[in-house]
This record gives structure tokens, C-alpha cells and sequence, in this order.
């Protein structure tokens, strides 16, 4: 088990994905019933959570079908900064060793044990929606910024190990 603790994340894969209608909080219905993506004159939008100034709930709401609705057009900071925390499964074996009764005719192989090992199995938790928050599309070492990056890789393999 690999565990980070602390430090932020900013992503511009949210940056964007929001603002552009590909995640799934900008789709749905509203509190009212209708689709978020209507327009405010048939009962669209969102009311964003939170208080006015003068400390009274927020019950403004929102068209989210143009850019800015999720902080795109403005300074989108705050909004788009997680913890970078995370608890992942980083890697796993099991090793079977047979037993040497089976080799006793062949008197040269002292044993063989059998491994299947797993790599990247499981992010167990983490803040940073729909993305590793240890992936990104660099060349570099950069780290708290992550756009475009691919899915995890996990990889499964099988070694035999011969002793003799």
C-alpha cells in the first residue's frame, strides 16, 4: 500500500471538462426537475452552494450553458484545486512454491515457484475527481498540475522462477 498525504493539485482537466459539458455534473437535472443545460427562462441552471456576502444562502441561479459557470472565465483556482492525497494498492504478488516431491527424478531442479504479480491494482482513495493525481502528459518531472493525462496503467504478469 502507497500513501501520500498533503500537498494540492491543480487540474485543468476539470478546468476545462466542466466547462465544456463533458462531466457528469453538468448534466442532469437540477433541483427544480429540469436539465441543468436548459436555458434559466425554462427552469435551467444551477444554484451554486454556499452564502452571500451578507451571510444568507446563496439562492441565485446560474446558466450553466455558457463558459463560466464553473469558473472558466474567471480566476479558476480555488475551484480547481484538490488535495493531492491519495491511498493506492501500488503492488501485489503471490508466490506458489511447489512442492519438491515432484521433482524427484529430476535431481537437478532443487524447486520452482510460481508468482502472479500485480502493479497500479487499485486506487483505494483519492480527491482528485476522474484522474490519478500522480498521472499527467509531460516530459518533465512537474507535480501539482495535471491536463490530459491517460488512464493508469495496470499490469498483471506471471513469473516462474527455477531453482537448481
Amino acid at each position: 500500500v502507497d500513501v501520500r498525504q498533503g500537498g494540492d493539485v491543480f487540474s485543468l482537466d476539470m478546468y476545462y471538462g466542466l466547462a465544456t459539458g463533458m462531466y457528469p455534473e453538468t448534466a442532469g437535472l437540477n433541483d427544480l426537475g429540469n436539465p441543468k443545460r436548459s436555458p434559466l427562462s425554462q427552469g435551467g441552471g444551477i444554484i451554486y452552494e454556499g452564502v452571500t456576502a451578507d451571510g444568507k444562502a446563496n439562492t441565485k441561479r446560474v446558466d450553466i450553458t455558457t463558459y463560466g459557470a464553473y469558473g472558466y472565465v474567471n480566476n479558476p483556482a480555488a475551484n480547481f484545486v484538490y488535495d493531492a492525497s491519495f491511498v493506492k494498492l501500488r503492488e501485489a504478488n503471490i508466490t506458489y512454491s511447489l512442492p519438491q516431491t515432484l521433482f524427484r527424478r529430476a535431481n537437478f531442479i532443487k524447486g520452482i515457484d510460481l508468482s502472479l504479480i500485480g502493479r497500479n491494482l487499485w486506487i483505494i482513495h483519492k480527491n482528485l475527481p476522474y484522474a490519478d493525481p500522480e498521472e499527467n502528459i509531460t516530459s518533465g518531472n512537474i507535480q501539482g498540475y495535471q491536463s490530459g493525462a491517460y488512464p493508469t496503467t495496470r499490469t498483471i504478469g506471471f513469473n516462474a522462477r527455477l531453482r537448481f
